[in-house]
């Protein structure tokens, strides 16, 4: 599974959630970041099932590196976030010196529903969770979900560049369908009650496709999927393969394992 490397920073997000409206006005020389034109702790409001957002950052250090996640608030909102969407272009990093002049503008996609995963996880294998960020908070001043935006590095535990934009979608109106998918390695249809063989080093055609037309998320552990190939990275053992979809105005999310025996 892809690792976002932001353990230490959502430690230290987690540690300074309280004081985020003081960290927003700590601007050293002169950082900030916006979405969408609006400023931090602005409420991203009647935003669609998914959209793509403008992230403006300026006065950024070249020695300082920015992280950018859509997740779940904490029930503590002074604890880490744990559950992050990972989709495609749902996450961005901008690693130390790849920012000159210490500006940049980049898309970054907002999904009302994802499957979360902690970025930084303390064990194997995690089991993706639901995240709806239209759910009900019970508190009008509250949202579900946020977009953090975090220093990276020896940087992760500076309030300075710590901006938090709470986000809020408009309701859904119709009952959606469920999407379908078709997973296919070397040509063969895969399906969740089947077993295919894997063989260490060996690179293979593989695809996965959404019924509605939207591109999943495929994570796996035990082997390496790039592009449109899957290799195995052992000779024994399972390797399994998780396809992820946050849905749509239309389609339901999405989400399917499946298993694969490695062999040599």
């Amino acid at each position: 599974m892809r690792s976002l490397r932001t353990g230490a920073a959502l430690a230290a997000a987690g540690a300074l959630m309280a004081s985020t409206v003081a960290a927003a006005q700590a601007n050293p020389g002169g950082f900030d970041v916006t979405i969408a034109d609006q400023p931090a702790n602005s409420v991203l409001a009647a935003l669609p099932s998914s959209v793509n957002l403008d992230v403006s950052v300026s006065g950024l250090p070249e020695s300082v590196g920015m992280y950018a996640l859509h997740c779940a608030v904490p029930d503590n909102p002074r604890s880490a976030p744990t559950q992050c969407d990972s989709a495609e272009q749902t996450l961005a990093y901008l690693p130390a010196g790849t920012v000159p002049g210490g500006a940049r503008e980049f898309p970054m996609k907002i999904n009302a529903e994802f499957y979360g995963v902690n970025p930084n996880p303390q064990d194997g294998a995690q089991t993706p969770e639901l995240v709806d960020c239209r759910a009900d908070t019970g508190n009008p001043r509250t949202t579900e979900c946020a977009v953090y935006i975090l220093g990276a590095g020896r940087e992760a535990s500076n309030p300075a560049y710590l901006r938090v934009f709470p986000t809020q979608f408009t309701a859904l109106t119709k009952d959606r369908r469920n999407d379908t998918l078709r997973v296919r390695v070397d040509g063969e249809r895969v399906t969740q009650n089947s077993t295919p063989d894997l063989m260490e080093g060996e690179a293979v055609p593989f695809s996965a496709t959404l019924g509605s037309g939207l591109t999943p998320t495929v994570s796996s552990d035990n082997c390496s999927i790039q592009d449109t190939s899957i290799t195995a990275l052992a000779g024994e053992g399972t390797c399994t393969v998780t396809v992820t979809s946050s849905g749509g105005k239309n389609v339901k999310p999405l989400i399917r394992t499946f298993t694969f025996d490695l062999t040599s």
